[in-house]
């Protein structure tokens, strides 16, 4: 399955990032900030966009 998750970087998230991974899932995170990797989705919610 693929997922996208808000707050990947967080206490929780990364431990559900990593959950999701070892059980074979697709993550992608989702990040206000410029991408810097492949599995990053960016979100600029002030310009109404997201990659």
């Amino acid at each position: 399955m693929r997922v996208l998750i808000a707050g990947a970087s967080g206490l929780i998230g990364t431990e559900l990032v990593a959950q999701l991974r070892a059980d074979g899932h697709e993550v992608l995170k989702l990040v206000r900030r410029r991408t810097t990797a492949d599995d990053e989705v960016n979100w600029a919610p002030s310009a109404r966009t997201m990659d």
